[in-house]
């Protein structure tokens, strides 16, 4: 396929009727509304966000305020209780061993005062001087056993000792119970007077219907064009051809032979592929002539905002807050997209049931701008021709549209500043995803979505396939990956069998990279170095009055996904 650019132009465009600002005009859009969330879990997780700070934050100035008057209350209220059941437990458990306890030989008992009694006064006269010492024992120790069994004074004497002895070890006891009890009693109480104190707010944060978390997305003005040197303007109103008869876009069907994916066993993989345009070995500016503009308006909505759409517009007819708006403007000039391509097949069988036998795409996403960055510099005349803009800014404040979003009132669109925003010069993103020796697979859990790129198994027959060889020691020879970047992606090929060389850069690097501005590639070998010295630019941040803030080049090579996996949650 061969993407022809237009003989003529439409005189009812915007664009060519000679108007100030034509870019007021792009008001047509595509809308995206976000669906199927799971407000369940939402509010659940709402909920958790907002109550342990809000709990934490309360919970001292509660516990101040409850908890030793909530502790005394209660102990005064349950103290009597506790020591009527302590006194019960024990008395049942040890009256008859303190009561035999105290008619015992031992000091401190009745027996013993008893005892003692006898032994110094009544065996202690004259009548008992001729009596030995053990049978003056004998006979006291008799008398005392026969006071504390048969004499009521004795027995009650002992009854009031352990009547006592119980009294102390159940104040003892009830005391500890009372305590620990009144202790949980107040902790409760301290938490109830802290969920008090903050139910408004968490009421108010935990309810969906307060929450903005529905997105509803404008994209308006979406536009490719033939690209310029302009990024203040999101269309250019000219032409581009995309492709040539000698190297056109492709919808095929092939066979990968002899594919080892997630064991040792080969097999042949059949597959559907659609391929951009080949990018050429020698560097060329015909290639980057793309040029990409759209604005967008981003809503944060509540849940319970008017979800009505017109009929004939497709807009909504309400329910969406200017003050929750993003509002942007995205420009890109010297876009290429050759040398991209998709295959998408069923992977073959694999343990792991996720993997075995579904959808597998191997993809190489090559978006590049210019062919020769080691060339740019902050002085170079065509930096906004090869370059991304991404710009927030009104041009002033009777600029910005009226109302929330054109949709919504049949506004005109808003004019951004000229210069403001984020600029990327010279970007180069080349991006592997999946291939044929670990594929990005496509499954689904449920309700959820699992995007995956395969992790690479300890089998040497795959991993020498995609793992590479930087050569100084830094890999083997067997090792067969590479790196996909603006220079080089893999190994060359040839536009005719019958060609002596190879004119165009091949599609089997495993590698990613990315770089932003001035880059270059370090001789005889095929990795990027980002440029530093002053001259050099890449990420620029201006202001709308055109102070700009150049923070320099960026390379980030040799990206190797060694497994990723991304699934939703809560669908």
């Amino acid at each position: 396929m061969v993407f022809q650019g237009p003989k003529d132009l439409s005189a009812g465009s915007s664009y060519a009727r000679g108007l100030a600002d034509p870019g007021q005009y792009d008001t047509g859009f595509i809308r995206i509304i976000p669906t199927g969330e799971n407000y369940d879990q939402l509010s659940e997780r709402a909920f958790n966000n907002v109550y342990q700070p809000a709990y934490d934050a309360q919970y001292q100035a509660s516990y101040n305020a409850t908890y030793t008057n909530s502790k005394n209350a209660e102990y005064a209220r349950i103290y009597d209780s506790e020591f009527q059941t302590a006194y019960a437990e024990i008395n049942t458990a040890q009256r008859t061993n303190y009561i035999n306890y105290e008619k015992t030989f031992v000091a401190g008992t009745v027996a013993q005062e008893r005892y003692n009694y006898y032994m110094n006064n009544k065996y202690n006269g004259i009548a008992y001087l001729l009596w030995t010492t053990a049978r003056k024992q004998e006979a006291a120790r008799n008398d005392a056993t026969n006071d504390v069994n048969n004499v009521q004074t004795y027995i009650n004497q002992i009854n009031t000792k352990v009547n006592n002895r119980i009294t102390s070890e159940a104040n003892t006891l009830a005391d500890d119970r009372a305590n620990t009890k009144a202790e949980l009693f107040a902790l409760n109480a301290v938490k109830l007077h802290t969920n008090q104190q903050i139910r408004t707010t968490i009421n108010a944060a935990t309810d969906i219907k307060n929450l903005k978390t529905k997105a509803d997305v404008f994209i308006y003005g979406l536009a490719l064009s033939k690209s310029d040197n302009d990024l203040s303007s999101r269309f250019s109103n000219q032409g581009f051809n995309w492709g040539s008869a000698d190297n056109p876009w492709l919808v095929h069907a092939g066979t990968a032979e002899k594919v080892r994916q997630f064991t040792i066993t080969e097999k042949d993989v059949g597959y559907i592929a659609i391929e951009a345009p080949l990018m050429s070995v020698t560097p060329t500016e015909a290639d980057n002539n793309i040029k990409l503009g759209f604005w967008a308006d981003i809503f944060a909505r509540g849940f319970n905002t008017n979800n009505a759409v017109d009929p004939i517009t497709g807009g909504p007819t309400g329910g969406l807050d200017q003050s929750e708006r993003l509002r942007l403007q995205f420009i890109a000039n010297g876009l290429s997209l050759n040398g991209s391509q998709v295959r998408l097949f069923q992977t073959l069988p694999s343990s792991n049931l996720n993997y075995s036998e579904t959808l597998g795409l191997a993809s190489l996403i090559r978006l590049n701008t210019n062919d020769r960055p080691e060339n740019l510099t902050r002085a170079s005349a065509d930096l906004n021709a090869k370059g991304i803009r991404i710009s927030t800014a009104a041009r002033d404040n009777n600029s910005d549209g009226a109302g929330p979003t054109p949709a919504l009132n049949n506004s005109v669109a808003p004019l951004f500043n000229p210069v403001e925003g984020l600029y990327l010069y010279s970007p180069n993103i080349n991006l592997v995803l999946g291939n044929m020796y670990q594929p990005f697979i496509v499954g689904s859990e449920g309700n959820n979505i699992i995007l995956e790129v395969t992790r690479i198994p300890d089998i040497k027959e795959i991993y020498t396939q995609i793992y590479q060889n930087y050569g100084g020691g830094l890999g083997s020879s067997e090792l067969q990956g590479s790196t996909c970047n603006v220079y080089q992606c893999g190994t060359p090929i040839k536009n005719h069998s019958t060609d002596l060389s190879a004119n165009y850069q091949g599609r089997s690097a495993t590698h990613s990279s990315i770089s932003i501005g001035s880059v270059e590639r370090l001789p005889g070998t095929n990795l990027l170095r980002a440029k530093q010295d002053t001259n050099s630019t890449g990420i620029v941040f201006k202001s709308p009055t055109g102070n700009s803030v150049n923070l320099g080049s960026v390379a980030i090579d040799g990206v190797l996904i060694q497994h990723l996996k991304i699934q939703t949650t809560g669908l």
